[in-house]
């Protein structure tokens, strides 16, 4: 990541808390960002995979493009599961 987020920079460290204090530090509704990211934690995947689907967008069966959405779904699947817990 290019930013820190609740004072981590590895996205596979981030949880729930994390965001937390992101949303306050930058005056935030807590509760709101969570649940919004929650929310785009789900349909995300989904919105990769169709833009890369895309035959007019050109990107389907192109190894960084599968390798990107492949990453997407892993970081949102872990998304969704630490809000979650």
């Amino acid at each position: 990541m290019a930013m820190k987020i609740g004072s981590k920079y590895r996205f596979d460290e981030l949880q729930a808390r994390h965001w937390q204090r992101f949303a306050s530090q930058a005056w935030l509704s807590e509760s709101q960002t969570l649940k919004r990211l929650a929310h785009i934690a789900k349909r995300l995947p989904a919105e990769a995979a169709k833009l890369q689907n895309n035959k007019r967008a050109g990107y389907a069966k192109l190894p960084v493009v599968e390798q990107i959405v492949a990453g997407i779904e892993k970081h949102c699947e872990l998304t969704v599961k630490r809000l979650s817990d």
